[in-house]
């Protein structure tokens, strides 16, 4: 029984850090991405002010 009761401890771990690193994966994707927005934002106004 004790056997069972670690195998589905262990299981339920290793899913539950895998959600973590998942959604910390998706938070740093949509921060890089809005930084890449944020960018070209810079780049189009500069390109506006030049002309």
């Amino acid at each position: 029984m004790k056997d069972i009761l670690d195998v589905i401890v262990t299981i339920l771990f290793v899913f539950m850090v895998f959600m973590f690193i998942r959604g910390f994966n998706k938070q740093q994707i949509k921060k890089h991405t809005d930084k890449l927005d944020a960018i070209e934002k810079q780049k189009t106004n500069k390109e506006e002010v030049n002309e």
